[in-house]
């Protein structure tokens, strides 16, 4: 082997090293919070050693923050940005029945990323806990995730609802609407058994209906065509 070609291999695994710290950081994290998360545990469950770690990340509070910046960058795949959503306003007309279907796309981005994808099911996780149990990074994460999408939910509750009486009650709905998400999310094993499914997983469609039309009728839009 050509040193080039030792060195493309070199590459190709430190990258590859990189990439399951990455997950298995995001899974522990997600289970445990961050400071349910030691060294040791993240090198052994990575199988790597504790060294490897450091090599990479710094330590377990790099790691933390390149997981974070994982997820802001999948931002607007999650939630679709305020851009987005005032195209689609302006597109809509101004039935009640026309910005209900601004409401229906918004959901199915969100329901999809939240609940659906489970390429960010970890992340997700990791987001909710940062709200309960916030950690040193969390000032960057309200600049750089919360805010951009509390405000795309808001542009959307002020450009839809029947009634929004000022700013307070935009944000305020907007923040209902997500939480509604977050706690089918977290009550997934519960409902599941309740209702005898394995998963989530093909049943997303059956999930999305109901959660639209309860969402339209917190929002006083009709309620018969969500789709």
């Amino acid at each position: 082997m050509t040193g080039r070609g030792r060195k493309s291999l070199k590459r190709a695994q430190g990258e590859e090293t990189r990439a399951t710290l990455l997950q298995t950081g995001a899974e522990l994290f997600a289970r445990n919070g961050y400071n349910g998360v030691s060294m040791r545990t993240l090198a052994a469950e990575a199988g790597v050693n504790l060294a490897t770690v450091s090599y990479h990340f710094g330590g377990k509070a790099g790691l933390y923050e390149a997981i974070i910046h994982k997820i802001n960058e999948v931002r607007d795949q999650i939630f679709p940005p305020t851009g987005a959503v005032r195209a689609r306003l302006a597109e809509a007309g101004e039935t009640p029945e026309e910005r209900a279907e601004v409401v229906d796309w918004f959901m199915s981005a969100l329901i999809d990323g939240l609940l659906v994808r489970t390429d960010f099911l970890w992340g997700v996780v990791i987001i909710s806990r940062e709200l309960v149990h916030p950690t040193e990074i969390f000032s960057k994460m309200e600049t750089e995730f919360f805010n951009p999408n509390l405000e795309s939910l808001s542009v959307l509750v002020k450009g839809t609802a029947a009634h929004c009486r000022d700013e307070t009650d935009a944000i305020i709905t907007g923040h209902l609407i997500v939480s509604i998400i977050i706690k089918l999310l977290e009550s997934h094993t519960l409902i599941c058994k309740r209702l005898g499914w394995d998963s989530y997983q093909g049943h997303h469609k059956t999930i999305e209906a109901i959660v639209k039309t309860r969402i339209r009728g917190l929002l006083g839009l009709p309620m018969e065509n969500a789709q």
